[in-house]
């Protein structure tokens, strides 16, 4: 009755979370190497040739947005390993709902020169990330990825559960060949038990990331390392336009807080009249930029310090998140692995998927107009790159609101569709 019930609810899982999951561990795997593929088609953007000589990153900052009045600065990005320029982010002071931007500005550190411009949600990074983090749905994309996250988690522990006594009874890596089903669901076991903690940790994680706002709301939980100035000193627009020395700011967090490589620099505009500088530190295991030094804009005197390492366990637990998740803190090895292992989640949902049609096979053939097998892998397969190619079309020609309505119209327009579709049949049948 126990293997019943789990039976019931990892088949149930797995066809209809099943085409979600195959979706996520394709992006997923292209999106670990966002930031290799960026520099790979920008190289105009992102190279330069080693100098000693230094250019004033406030004077350049200053050209910049006298060039930009309809600008204000973001946020300034500094070299690191798979980037040797600067990147000035500034954004608009007129926000446009259909066509949000964040402008880049890529400067040669050493010359001060101007390599280049764009619009950073037309950029092919912004499109890996986007498209497996919120699906590219603009309203609740993360959180259906969440969702989807929890069914992976679901399925990976009722899997375990399941076939956990079948492995003790066979030889792990026999693939018996008597025919299709049989032959995909030794695979699938097999692989579902070789991958199994990459699937639970990419799953708690994926989850946890998903669905982290109603989360940390339900937790009353705050961000770790955020920091508040209660009195605000300035304006908002005297907050946004205040003139900064970012030389002295980076020369000040590289005293202060030396183990640490500076890897933004934002500036307040609420009117808190802080600088946030955040960083690596080497050997970490910890989310990008997780720790960080605030500064006092009229000072340059430290309000904050904050290194991960020395946080307690719910901080470091919170920071670890990401980084498990994208496999960014050991280098490209590490990616290899996390894409080679990705893969797998999307292979134990399409020979469960298998599985199952194989199963009812031969009631599938007593009933009209029904797609043979392989047929109908084609057409998903086909229907899901021809997505992707789409939205990346879209995307990287308009920015993120075109593609994100037509997703958001498709989503619910599909819902709505099937469950029309549901209520038809259903009353059609109490009709007949």
């Amino acid at each position: 009755m126990k293997n019943k019930l789990l039976w019931k609810i990892h088949n149930w899982i797995g066809l209809y979370s099943g085409v979600v999951i195959v979706f996520l561990s394709i992006t997923g795997a292209a999106a670990l190497f966002r930031p290799e593929i960026d520099r790979a088609l920008n190289p105009k953007l992102t190279k330069v040739v080693p100098q000693e000589k230094k250019a004033s990153l406030t004077k350049v900052v200053e050209v910049i947005l006298s060039e930009h009045p309809d600008k204000y600065l973001f946020e300034i990005e500094l070299p690191k390993p798979y980037l040797d320029t600067w990147n000035i982010r500034l954004m608009p002071k007129e926000k446009k709902a259909l066509f949000p931007m964040i402008w880049e500005v890529f400067v040669n550190p050493h010359t001060g020169e101007i390599l280049g411009e764009r619009n950073y949600f037309e950029s092919f990074s912004y499109f890996l990330r986007n498209i497996h983090v919120r699906l590219y749905e603009a309203a609740y994309g993360r959180q259906i990825v969440g969702l989807a996250g929890l069914a992976l988690l679901i399925s990976t522990i009722t899997g375990f559960l399941i076939y956990g006594q079948f492995m003790k009874k066979r030889s792990f890596g026999e693939v018996r060949k008597k025919n299709l089903r049989i032959q995909q669901a030794d695979l699938h076991k097999y692989i579902g038990i070789a991958a199994l903690l990459f699937n639970l940790m990419i799953s708690i994680t994926g989850a946890w990331l998903g669905l982290q706002v109603y989360l940390m709301d339900a937790f009353d939980m705050n961000i770790p390392s955020q920091y508040v100035r209660e009195n605000k000193p300035l304006g908002k627009e005297q907050d946004t336009a205040f003139a900064l020395d970012f030389d002295k700011a980076y020369s000040t967090s590289k005293s202060v807080f030396p183990e640490m490589t500076p890897w933004i620099i934002r500036p307040t505009t609420n009117g808190e009249g802080l600088i946030h500088i955040y960083g690596d530190i080497s050997g970490q295991t910890y989310e990008r930029r997780s720790n960080k030094l605030v500064l006092d804009k009229f000072s340059y005197a430290t309000e904050q310090k904050y290194n991960i390492s020395d946080q307690d366990f719910g901080a470091k637990l919170y920071y670890v998140q990401e980084a498990f998740h994208f496999g960014d803190f050991a280098g490209l090895p590490l990616k290899v692995l996390y894409c080679i292992l990705a893969f797998s989640s999307g292979f134990l949902s399409l020979s469960g998927f298998i599985i199952y049609l194989e199963r009812i096979k031969k009631k599938r053939e007593k009933k009209e107009n029904q797609t043979p097998l392989k047929p109908l892998l084609v057409k998903w397969t086909v229907g899901m790159l021809a997505f992707i190619v789409i939205i990346a079309v879209l995307s990287t020609n308009f920015g993120i609101g075109v593609p994100s309505l037509l997703v958001t119209i498709s989503i619910y327009g599909f819902l709505l569709f099937m469950i029309l579709k549901g209520l038809y049949k259903l009353v059609r049948k109490k009709n007949m």
